[in-house]
């Protein structure tokens, strides 16, 4: 699993695990097998959380993705939001091939905080095919943000 994804416009950018290539996975197709560029082996699924870079990247990840979008609204200084981390981490793991999880520090991504009305952290939003399907605030362990997930 990896600990640290990030996403670009075009896609989420994932090493291989066989050979180390940086290879970028369009959002369209995030729940297809993947191959990498440079020695054809096959790419895992997308296990880890993914960062929101900026707000060009995440528009383009929610209004391309094929897979429903999980996303944590955090940010550093908060207590809770680095207790939550590790079970985002679990869920995102558990869910490879099922939804993207992406995280968006709200100290550096105000203005996505701001769409969705995010007033307190840890915040989430489920979003199937660009529209929010589901809010939640607070701490969840992995298995009770999944079950959150699947119900809405």
């Amino acid at each position: 699993m990896s600990a640290h994804l990030e996403a670009d416009p075009r896609g989420v950018i994932q090493c291989c695990p066989g050979c180390g290539t940086a290879n970028r996975i369009a959002y369209a197709r995030l729940g297809q097998q993947g191959r990498c560029g440079t020695c054809k082996a096959d790419l895992p699924q997308v296990a880890g959380p993914v960062e929101a870079a900026d707000i060009q990247a995440f528009a383009a990840l929610l209004s391309q993705s094929s897979l429903p979008v999980v996303i944590d609204f955090w940010a550093p200084w908060c207590g809770p939001c680095q207790m939550m981390a590790p079970e985002f981490a679990k869920a995102a793991a558990q869910a490879a091939g099922e939804a993207l999880f992406v995280k968006v520090n709200t100290d550096e991504q105000p203005e996505i905080a701001g769409q969705f009305r995010v007033q307190g952290i840890p915040a989430f939003a489920l979003v199937r095919q660009g529209r929010v399907a589901a809010q939640s605030s607070g701490f969840q362990p992995a298995a009770r943000l999944l079950a959150w997930m699947r119900q809405a």
